[in-house]
């Protein structure tokens, strides 16, 4: 039985992308799960990014893969299905953005105010990020929450690549003066 698992394992290591892609796109469960797995932390920090509040980028991540999931035998080219995973959580966080929020709960607030958040200033830096237009949002977020490269982004966008390094220029202006009172300090 050990021996089947690390083989199972060996297996998983040795799988491109592409090949993960296409057996999960037949239904594969175990290749989903890689998909899941690869990609979940990258995508909530995505979706952070643009709408400020965890609880609800993992939601609209979780809405993500479940839609993916019942989405896959429908589509019609695999090869992109990252950046389907990116515009499906891009589309969902903006509606959610749409949509009015409700009041926390006194029990929500006492959650998070039970311990001390990672980073201080991570909720006015990303309240600060929401506030920007949308492409350079979009822009910021997939480079800094979602560790994209240059590169990456331009292909993901369809935008040169000049483009996306003018956007963070622009970004990061604008940052700097929403933010100047949290560099003061």
């Amino acid at each position: 039985m050990i021996r089947g698992v690390m083989l199972h394992e060996e297996r998983r290591v040795s799988l491109t992308q592409a090949e993960i892609v296409a057996r999960a796109c037949t239904g594969d469960v175990q290749a989903f799960t890689l998909l899941v797995e690869r990609y979940r932390a990258p995508l909530i920090s995505y979706i952070l990014g643009l709408v400020g509040m965890k609880e609800q980028a993992e939601e609209l991540a979780q809405e993500v893969f479940c839609r993916a999931w019942q989405h896959l035998p429908r589509i019609r080219q695999p090869d992109r299905l990252v950046n389907w995973l990116y515009q499906t959580g891009h589309n969902l966080a903006v509606s959610a953005l749409r949509r009015p929020r409700l009041a926390s709960l006194p029990s929500e607030l006492q959650e998070r105010e039970s311990g001390p958040p990672p980073d201080a200033n991570a909720p006015e830096i990303h309240r600060a990020v929401g506030e920007l237009a949308e492409p350079f949002r979009t822009t910021v977020a997939l480079r800094h929450f979602s560790g994209m490269s240059h590169e990456q982004i331009a292909a993901y966008l369809g935008v040169p690549e000049g483009t996306v390094r003018s956007r963070l220029s622009r970004a990061y202006a604008q940052l700097r003066t929403s933010l100047k009172s949290l560099m003061e300090e």
